[in-house]
């Protein structure tokens, strides 16, 4: 047989379809074009036809281009059997138009939207699956598909980057802050350090908030609120552990970020009320330093006319009042050198400050050493005892936060919470 142009077009078109060299040679057949199957697949082999994605071998399989009905809709029946736990045991399903394992790639979301699942609410595990063949009365070879599988309801740790994204974003509308009246002459820095929520919870820490926001609204020429790292106990989504992998005890991530925001807010607004100037700033910590990062920016874009600084580094320096310096960092990384760094990387604050003070964590307790020229104030935190400080017997600093009051050249009282 001599094939043309219009024959091998037609090959061509079958072969895209996803029709096997069986099917094919009996079309053309049918047609008036006597040719065999080894005859189509040497055509078939020689100008690299597209064979539509269908498996080698002649099994029969056949892939359509749409695998949906004449209304538009996905056309498969599942049934699925459940245990107690309202996990699935079994899937079965039929689709009309093609085997599910040509359908689709089978992501995780397909399987649970396929056994009728939310992927937003379910997560997927212990996927199995297997194939078998059958062979009809004509001789055609059919294949089935089978699934077993078990969903289990998606907790926090089981955000993906989208979803983390989503979380912190979710309803940031810019807040318009309005000024009061009152006002004060002297400044206060707010250290806010070691927070960890996600082992603290907001219940815990309630009441040192009002505390705070009375101290706030005695009314201020400057505030400064200083984020020194490990507001967020956590800086992994589908796990606790720290920035450097560490495992973690696990925390219920999305409360961790409702319970920071219901803490930090309050504390951002009433600052910006009750003083002349308001800044903020925050510091990488040890456990949470992209989360942190993205809850800063956050801040950011929620209170636009604010000046709030979104950090990616481990020092920052500052001026109080007139002739007040201060460097701020966690305390987790060059701490030992944290007077020679101040005076080395910011040496016009240095040079101008009449008091000078390293601020930082980490350690969760308070140390003072006036030494160089320098105060180190280590700050404490009222931060919830964790297992791990429990099992370690780290249970016997005393809770509590530190806002430092200055003058415009020195300090003149510390405000504990």
């Amino acid at each position: 047989m001599k094939w043309t142009p219009e024959l091998l077009a037609t090959v061509k078109d079958l072969c895209h379809q996803g029709y096997t060299n069986a099917q094919i040679a009996d079309k053309l057949t049918q047609s008036g074009n006597y040719v065999t199957k080894s005859g189509v697949k040497h055509i078939a082999t020689k100008h690299a036809f597209d064979r539509g994605g269908r498996v080698s071998g002649d099994n029969g399989l056949i892939k359509p281009k749409n695998v949906t009905s004449q209304d538009g809709k996905e056309d498969f029946q599942s049934k699925a059997d459940y245990d107690e736990n309202g996990n699935i045991n079994n899937l079965d399903f039929s689709l009309k138009f093609a085997d599910f394992q040509h359908r689709s790639k089978k992501s995780p979301k397909d399987i649970l939207k396929f056994g009728g699942y939310k992927p937003s609410e379910w997560t997927l595990s212990n996927v199995t699956n297997n194939d078998w063949s059958v062979t009809n009365s004509d001789g055609l070879t059919m294949w089935n598909h089978q699934i077993k599988f078990s969903a289990k309801p998606k907790t926090s740790t089981d955000l993906s980057i989208d979803e983390l994204i989503s979380l912190f974003n979710e309803k940031i509308e810019p807040v318009k802050v309005i000024k009061s009246n009152v006002h004060g002459k002297n400044n206060l820095v707010i250290a806010c350090s070691d927070f960890h929520f996600g082992i603290t919870k907001f219940k815990d820490v309630e009441n040192r908030l009002v505390e705070l926001i009375d101290l706030i609204h005695r009314g201020w020429k400057q505030i400064v609120i200083t984020q020194l790292g490990d507001l967020l106990h956590s800086d992994a989504l589908n796990a606790s552990k720290t920035t450097k992998g560490t495992e973690l005890d696990p925390i219920d991530f999305v409360q961790a970020v409702r319970d920071a925001e219901r803490f930090i807010f309050p504390i951002i607004e009433e600052s910006y009320k009750y003083s002349d100037s308001m800044q903020m700033f925050n510091i990488n910590g040890n456990h949470d330093e992209t989360t942190s990062f993205m809850f800063q920016e956050m801040l950011r874009a929620k209170y636009p006319e604010m000046d709030i600084k979104v950090n990616n580094s481990y020092r920052e320096a500052f001026v109080v009042g007139k002739s007040v310096g201060l460097l701020a960092l966690h305390g987790h990384a060059a701490k030992t050198k944290a007077p020679m760094l101040f005076a080395t990387e910011y040496p016009d604050i240095w040079s101008k400050s009449t008091y000078r003070m390293v601020l930082y964590g980490h350690f969760h307790k308070e140390v003072v050493n006036d030494d160089f020229g320098v105060v180190e104030h280590q700050v404490g935190t009222f931060k919830k005892t964790d297992p791990y400080e429990s099992k370690n017997g780290y249970t016997m600093a005393t809770k509590k936060m530190e806002c430092f009051e200055f003058d415009d050249q020195t300090l003149k009282d510390i405000h504990y919470i």
